[in-house]
């Protein structure tokens, strides 16, 4: 009996082919409970079939000590069934987890926060002067940024709180806290406390006098940056009374000044800086006329090309482009004529024509980045062709182009005839002008003969006749159509007729149309030189009145004019970009003002002023 109960005890987990029990007698009519019965089932195990005379045997079975292994193999078997269609209940119970953590405020946050990200606003103010503080360093969740002119910075952070931390020299570190929330701006103040002094300064334009917004300040390790009135707030140590400073801002040259170290309002911290380029015009006081560039305030004065002194003090000339990118001088500069291009990147000189005592230049100006200009040759007979010739000079492709030259025919000075040009227009990126005949009086070449009016482009390309002018039977010596500019894209012509009288016509935008309205007077009268801006979109100009010029500036065909200074000493010189105008005064000195006439011009320089001007030119300054 003792070796059968130690055999039983060893084998308690191991499965046996009889049936085990306790010593208790078995119900009656139950059915077997083999280990196996009891055990979990297998995956391919078969349940058995109950038939309803075994009802009663189920129920039995139910109220049994195996029933909780039962329910835990149907769990079991619904997990399998649950998990056999994953592609669909997976889905289903991550979402249900998210949606479950996102519910709870604890966790929302630093769950969005990994993939969903908002810009927070934070403000930093001076503690005293509840001024904003520019240049300050803001950092928060491992990002940091700079605040702005108005003293603000813009952080992209996930969503949630975070600590930030704020830092600029001469201020105390800032500690505090942020909120990025899910809807909305959000938004933060710090609060800075000053260590150093707080010296307020104010920069404006020199030449407009209107305050600078987005000006670098530079002094002692700090910055700054100026808000919408040109102010800023540089706080700086008290171990000295002054601070040299750097002032920087694009569009303007930079600028060294010295900072009183106060923290009252005085005219010496209020600045000035001058926008950024170089003017050129010729000048003088060397004895030889030399070409000279300034910044626009007439600083850091430079001669680019010294005289020689064999220069005509009547017929030199300095024209410049409208962007102010090249320059045509004429001058005599070895004692014969030339024009040279001047490059304002490299300040270096072309000659692009002259070098012959036989050759005389006459300017028409600009059209864009390509420069007209005439030339009269003293060496070809007027029974020859090419005795004039109309030229023009591409500087950025660094190509010269002929567009056009005078005819002639005949044997001798007492048989001929000839081509001349009348004045030569720049219209809005073309040329335009009349070529008329001229003739010996026996034989007469003007029989059959027409005069025309050509338009080109300053390439050479697109050449045609507007209108052909017969010349009237029995007209001697010169039939000439005149050409008067009236409008900056417009001229009048003057047709001659056989009783003495005149017919007038005007060209715009490539026709010709008969004007009736326009008289001898009309026609005669001193029209403005129209200067373009180099947007073309205003126009600048003066008109005499009470003997003294009145100042206006319009729109590109030069309507629309508003007067900007009236009884006024000053004559039209050019624009300098689209924001300021250039005006000389008493033909020797150059000033700028703004183009609202808001302030008076400020000087920039004397300069010499050649004898010659260019009525009527408006593709480029300082041909007035």
């Amino acid at each position: 009996m003792d070796a059968d109960k130690s055999d039983s005890n060893k084998n308690d987990l191991e499965p046996t082919d009889e049936p085990q029990t306790d010593g208790a007698a078995e119900p009656a009519g139950a059915p077997e409970l083999t280990e196996d019965s009891a055990a979990e089932p297998e995956t391919h195990a078969v349940e058995p079939s109950i038939t309803p005379a075994d009802e009663a045997t189920e129920d039995s079975v139910a109220s049994d000590s195996g029933a909780p292994k039962q329910r835990f193999a149907r769990l079991k078997a619904l997990g399998y069934a649950y998990w056999a269609r994953k592609k669909w209940t997976l889905p289903v119970t991550v979402l249900a987890l998210i949606v479950l953590l996102l519910a709870v405020p604890l966790t929302r946050y630093p769950l969005l926060g990994l993939v969903w990200k908002k810009d927070v606003s934070v403000m930093v103010l001076d503690s005293v002067t509840d001024q904003p503080v520019t240049g300050a360093s803001v950092a928060a969740a491992g990002v940091s940024a700079q605040t702005d002119n108005r003293g603000v910075a813009k952080l992209t952070v996930g969503v949630g709180g975070h600590a930030v931390t704020v830092t600029k020299k001469y201020y105390k570190t800032y500690n505090g806290h942020v909120f990025a929330g899910l809807a909305g701006q959000s938004t933060a103040t710090a609060s800075a406390v000053a260590t150093g002094r707080q010296v307020p300064v104010t920069v404006m334009d020199f030449i407009t006098g209107k305050p600078l917004e987005n000006v670098v300040l530079k002094a002692a390790g700090t910055t700054a940056k100026t808000d919408k009135d040109g102010k800023a707030t540089l706080v700086l140590p008290t171990t000295k009374t002054t601070q040299d400073a750097t002032i920087s801002r694009v569009g303007y040259n930079n600028q060294t000044v010295s900072v009183l170290v106060t923290a009252r309002v005085v005219t010496t911290n209020g600045f000035k800086l001058t926008p950024a380029g170089k003017l050129y015009f010729l000048s003088n006081q060397s004895g030889s006329i030399d070409v000279i560039k300034t910044d626009l305030d007439g600083k850091n004065r430079k001669i680019i090309l010294a005289g020689t002194g064999k220069e005509d003090t009547y017929t030199t000339a300095l024209l410049a482009s409208r962007d102010w990118k090249y320059l045509a001088l004429l001058s005599k500069r070895d004692g014969q004529q030339g024009i040279y291009l001047i490059k304002a990147s490299d300040d270096s000189v072309t000659n692009i024509d002259g070098g012959s005592s036989q050759a005389t230049f006459t300017l028409v100006g600009w059209s864009g980045d390509t420069f007209v200009y005439q030339v009269n040759r003293s060496n070809v007979s007027l029974w020859q062709s090419g005795a004039s010739s109309l030229k023009s000079y591409d500087a950025t492709a660094s190509k010269l182009y002929n567009l056009d030259q005078t005819t002639g025919e005949g044997t001798g000075q007492y048989d001929y005839g000839t081509t001349s040009f009348s004045t030569v227009a720049l219209l809005n990126g073309e040329a335009v002008y009349a070529k008329n005949w001229a003739s010996s009086q026996f034989p007469n070449h003007l029989s059959g003969k027409s005069d025309s009016l050509i338009s080109i482009k300053p390439d050479g390309s697109g050449k045609k006749s507007v209108k052909d002018f017969p010349i009237p039977d029995g007209t001697q010596y010169y039939y000439g159509v005149n050409v008067s500019q009236y409008e900056p894209y417009s001229v009048y012509l003057q047709v001659p007729n056989n009783d003495g009288t005149n017919s007038y016509f005007a060209y715009e935008n490539g026709s010709v149309a008969a004007r009736s309205d326009v008289t001898d007077d009309v026609f005669n009268k001193s029209y403005p030189t129209y200067l373009i801006s180099p947007g073309s979109k205003q126009s600048f100009w003066s008109e005499v009145r009470d003997n003294k010029n009145t100042l206006f500036v319009g729109d590109a065909t030069g309507s629309g004019g508003k007067q900007i200074a009236s009884l006024s000493d000053f004559t039209p010189y050019g624009w300098y970009s689209d924001n300021y105008l250039l005006v000389s005064k008493n033909g020797s000195e150059l000033y700028a003002m703004p183009t609202d006439g808001s302030k008076a011009p400020v000087k920039i320089t004397d300069y010499y002023k050649p004898q010659l001007s260019y009525k009527g030119y408006g593709g480029g300054y300082g041909g007035n």
